[in-house]
C-alpha cells in the first residue's frame, strides 16, 4: 500500500499530523519532507523507512516506495 492511500485509509488529513503521526521531527520542515515522500520526489531512508512500517503495522512497507 502507497503510503498516501495509508494516510487517506486513517483519515490524517494534514501533513503535519502524518508526520507526527510517523515520528518525523529532526529535520527543519517535517511537512514538506513527508510531502516529498507522498510525490515520488525522495524515497524515506532506512531508519525511517523501518519507522513507517512499524506505524502502519506492515501496511506500508519499503518496497512500496521502490514501486
Amino acid at each position: 500500500m502507497k503510503l498516501l492511500d495509508w494516510q487517506k485509509k486513517e483519515n490524517i488529513n494534514t501533513l503535519i499530523e502524518l508526520a507526527e503521526k510517523l515520528g518525523v521531527t529532526d529535520t527543519s520542515n517535517p511537512s514538506r519532507l513527508v510531502h516529498r515522500w507522498l510525490n515520488g520526489e525522495s524515497i524515506p531512508r532506512k531508519k525511517q523507512l523501518e519507522k513507517i512500517k512499524e506505524v502502519t503495522n506492515g501496511q506500508v512497507t519499503p518496497n512500496d516506495f521502490f514501486s
